[in-house]
């Protein structure tokens, strides 16, 4: 999976930004794998990742999840869901995966993260690297935290419109950075969106305009 590969960011900033991504194998161990996916969305959730979600039914911001996430999300969970959970630290993607691996649920696990730190925690036996941006790069945004906030949704469902609107709105003291990092996960329906780390940006952001 390759829709949380591409995240922009300095070292120290990806430092904080973690995925991890529970799946299983379309015509190898899909049938009946709901229950094991459920368990591992439960194993997901005992870490409280600051988003989380199912790329088919959504994410713990959408609207109507916000309430005990978790439970509706399992409410809906089948054997092609595909679970995910964002974490600030690499500590605890490490308790994750730790866990994941006892429970030997058979499922494909991925980690997003900066490579020389996920690969203190585990050996992985495949590596996607994202290579950056290539074409006509003076189209991307006039400023790096629009492309950093936007690049944290793979499907590109948070508009860089969107960010400048809500940046103008925080800088305006209409609502606030928190408020605005809620509205942006909310357009993610993987639930890859790391809210805490775009608070940070949005603060930087209004900054500059």
């Amino acid at each position: 999976m390759t829709h949380t590969l591409h995240r922009m960011g300095t070292y120290e900033e990806l430092k904080e930004d973690f995925i991890v991504l529970v799946m299983s194998a379309r015509g190898f161990n899909d049938k009946g794998a709901a229950p094991k996916l459920a368990e591992a969305l439960k194993i997901i959730n005992k870490y409280n990742p600051v988003n989380t979600g199912d790329m088919t039914q959504g994410s713990m911001y959408r609207a109507g999840f916000r309430i005990k996430p978790v439970e509706k999300l399992l409410e809906g969970v089948h054997d092609r869901s595909i679970f995910h959970g964002v974490f600030t630290d690499i500590e605890t993607v490490k308790k994750v995966i730790d866990d994941l691996k006892a429970a030997d649920l058979g499922m494909s696990v991925v980690i997003s993260g900066l490579y020389d730190e996920v690969k203190k925690i585990t050996r992985p036996h495949t590596v996607n690297i994202s290579l950056g941006i290539w074409g006509k790069t003076e189209l991307l945004p006039k400023y790096e935290e629009v492309l950093k906030i936007c690049t944290m949704c793979g499907h590109q469902f948070v508009s860089r419109h969107l960010v400048m609107k809500l940046a103008q709105d925080v800088k305006r003291g209409r609502i606030t950075a928190e408020e605005a990092a809620e509205v942006m996960a909310a357009c993610c329906s993987c639930g890859i969106f790391n809210p805490v780390r775009a608070v940070k940006l949005v603060k930087q952001l209004i900054q500059k305009i």
